[in-house]
């Protein structure tokens, strides 16, 4: 099949510091994301499994626009006169116009580094103009389901195709109770191919499945609006 439309690049990362390439104690990379922002995919760095896990779930979050990683550092004051600078992992902007400046953390260092007390400081010093809020996110705000539903939908959205969205969606809007994964992959005639765009379709509202469940063939998905 011949597209019309000629390939374009994935945007370079806007992040405003780069990191180190090899590292013995973090896992550093960068994913590809399309946001509703951007008219094509955009490189998205991390600079820890913890950062790429918390990104994953805003990813997932229907409410986002867009997304930027390693943004502008905060200059602020410390309780000693201190200048020095914060650099939040992210910057996520909503659709509500809400823009939520993010610090990811293991929860054991922001106990050992006094974290919070940092971030308080931070916090006083950053301008309205910058972010709405600054959030703390730690591995104990993760849950490991959301986190790996997450991840299955960042790969569905790479391969799924449109014609299985419109079949699943359809067999969707006229589900009356509840099926197990297997089922309505079966019964919609998609088989494995359809797996991608019942993700994608229960992500969009289409359909639902139980908080904090693992998706998985068994993982019951149930008509949209009754969970």
């Amino acid at each position: 099949m011949h597209h019309d439309t000629p390939y374009q690049p994935p945007l370079r990362s806007r992040a405003t510091r780069s990191f180190a390439a090899r590292s013995k104690s973090s896992v550093r990379g960068f994913l590809f994301a399309h946001l509703r922002a951007q008219d094509r995919p955009r490189q998205i760095i991390y600079e820890s499994n913890l950062e790429r896990r918390v990104l994953l779930t805003f990813l997932a979050r229907r409410d986002l626009v867009d997304i930027w990683d390693q943004p502008t550092a905060i200059p602020f004051a410390t309780s000693g006169g201190t200048l020095r600078h914060h650099t939040p992992d992210f910057l996520a902007f909503l659709d509500t116009g809400l823009r939520l400046a993010i610090a990811v953390k293991p929860q054991a260092s922001v106990e050992r580094l006094r974290f919070r007390e940092e971030l308080a400081q931070v916090r006083g010093a950053m301008s309205p103009a910058y972010a709405d809020e600054l959030l703390l996110v730690t591995d104990a705000d993760l849950n490991d389901a959301d986190v790996r539903n997450a991840e299955l939908l960042h790969i569905a959205r790479h391969t799924v195709d449109v014609d299985a969205i419109r079949t699943i969606c359809t067999f969707l809007a006229d589900l009356k109770g509840a099926r197990t994964f297997a089922e309505v992959l079966e019964q919609s005639g998609l088989a494995e191919r359809g797996w991608a765009a019942l993700i994608c379709a229960i992500n969009a509202g289409e359909a639902t499945i139980d908080p904090g469940r693992r998706i998985a063939s068994q993982t019951l998905v149930y008509p949209r609006g009754v969970k």
